[in-house]
């Protein structure tokens, strides 16, 4: 009765869970129809698999790169803020959450960690809390935030939920998994040239056209996602850790998990190059090449093993531009427009950052505060033009840190960043190469999105979260990391130093 009765907890949590999330879907007919009864069947299912806590790792990661959900608090049209939208990733994750924290509260009687990564990322989302409380956006700031902190506390389940082997290599399998699924998704986008957009996803048509000034135009696939730069960042942030353990090779992997790494790692670099996203580009060179210097540095590739990589990826690109010029073209023709854009987005805010350049102007308030503050590039553009500008929002994420909560809190978020960037250099030794493959290829995913953040929109959107779902990956690697080199002898054979 004991080992029954944590069991029953656990699937009446996740049943109570479920059945709250369907009704958060509102009488809309196709969450009802289509949502509710899948997410009885994952119930069901926890329930007669007897393991809820691994259940729901697989579902997380393998629906956090899905952008289907349901807006609790939708934007409104002028003076826009993102908002609150439940994916199904969210769903997972606040389940799993549920069933983790209840499980060591009740059964194991222990409270929950806290370490100080934990409260170094608690003060930038306390900044971010106190931004949107004085933002002049009210209850649409306040929604934003709740958003940005699913993303929170994904990073922090991530970072402590997943403390065994069969944890890890289930949120793995879910990784690649999803990411062979969306190839066969992105390849029938690319063949019919439409969206084919999910029930329930908000795909920006605008986003899926490129217009190659008057030399023709392209389309991009989207993917699970609602606009191709979006399907760029989710690949590649997955190609650096997926790289590390294919350089491994096979001698010191599982052959099933080197040719699954390899496949993966295929399927994300088709997907980068069709999204046609020169951002992702450079954003994925910069996460790998990170990855191919410290294995170089450290000794597990040799000199000749670059260089021959070196000239794969150059034959790799011709084949490539050869077979799909839009790739060159995307270098070399007119862009509509869209680099223009961005400088200006710049210039209009720092504009913004300067009326308010220690606190910011508040959370979620710099589509407000853009209406109110005129930048200097604006006298140089047509009134049409600045129109569709004051659509959007500043494409580089840490111009709008600064604009909405001040450059101190932007600082800080990068230092942050700097801390997750060297977080597999804190471990003495490595005894699994696995385990410190994927630690140095995620760090290379941090270096990837640093990069990325300077060139598109990044607010409290499905790219935020799987940020910090990243953030938690990589935190619980060099954990576990940590762990295994306390128990283990420094000169021990097999360590990776």
């Amino acid at each position: 009765m004991p080992a029954v009765l944590p069991l029953l907890l656990v699937s009446l949590a996740a049943l109570g869970g479920l059945l709250v999330l369907g009704l958060g879907f509102s009488l809309d007919a196709t969450a009802i129809t289509i949502g509710l009864p899948m997410l009885l069947g994952l119930a069901a299912l926890v329930v007669w698999w007897g393991r809820p806590k691994q259940m729901l790792i697989g579902a997380l990661f393998f629906t956090a790169p899905i952008d289907v959900s349901k807006a609790l608090v939708a934007p409104i049209d002028q003076f826009y803020s993102p908002g609150l939208y439940l994916t199904v990733g969210h769903a997972c994750l606040l389940l799993l959450a549920a069933v983790w924290l209840g499980w060591r509260l009740v059964v194991e009687r222990r409270l929950p960690p806290f370490g100080p990564l934990d409260a170094w990322v608690l003060l930038f989302l306390a900044l971010v809390w106190g931004g949107a409380l004085r933002s002049a956006q009210g209850e649409l700031a306040v929604a934003s935030a709740l958003s940005f902190s699913l993303g929170v506390l994904g990073f922090y389940v991530a970072s402590h939920a997943l403390d065994k082997r069969s944890d890890w290599r289930i949120a793995l399998q879910a990784c690649l998994w999803v990411l062979l699924l969306q190839l066969a998704y992105v390849l029938l986008q690319f063949v019919t040239e439409s969206p084919l957009s999910l029930p329930g996803s908000k795909a920006i048509q605008v986003g899926s056209v490129l217009t190659f000034g008057g030399t023709g135009q392209t389309f991009r696939p989207i993917g699970f996602f609602a606009h191709p730069n979006a399907l760029a960042n989710h690949v590649a942030l997955a190609m650096a850790p997926l790289l590390g353990l294919v350089m491994l090779g096979r001698r010191r992997l599982p052959p099933l998990v080197w040719w699954g790494a390899l496949a993966a790692f295929g399927a994300a670099a088709l997907q980068l190059l069709l999204s046609l996203s020169r951002g992702g580009w450079a954003s994925a060179v910069v996460g790998m090449s990170l990855v191919v210097a410290v294995f170089w540095y450290r000794r597990v590739i040799r000199t000749r093993q670059v260089m021959a990589g070196g000239v794969v990826l150059l034959l790799g690109v011709l084949m490539a531009v050869a077979a799909y010029p839009a790739i060159l073209q995307r270098l070399t023709a007119p862009d509509d427009r869209a680099t223009e854009s961005r400088l200006i987005l710049n210039n209009q805010a720092l504009a913004i950052i300067e009326t308010a350049p220690w606190v910011g102007v508040g959370y979620g308030s710099y589509n407000r505060a853009a209406y109110e503050t005129v930048a200097p590039a604006f006298a140089l553009i047509s009134p049409e033009y600045q129109k569709n500008l004051l659509e959007l929002v500043v494409h580089n994420h840490y111009l709008l840190l600064a604009a909405e909560l001040g450059i101190p809190a932007a600082v800080y978020f990068v230092l942050l960043m700097l801390v997750f960037l060297r977080l597999p250099w804190t471990v003495p030794h490595w005894r699994d190469p696995a385990l410190y493959a994927l630690a140095i290829g995620l760090s290379g995913s941090v270096a990837c999105q640093l990069l990325f953040l300077n060139s598109d929109n990044y607010y409290a959107d499905i790219r935020v979260f799987m940020m910090w779902l990243m953030l938690g990956l990589l935190r619980g690697v060099c954990r576990q990391g940590r762990r295994e080199a306390q128990a283990l002898p420094a000169a021990a054979p097999g360590v990776v130093a």
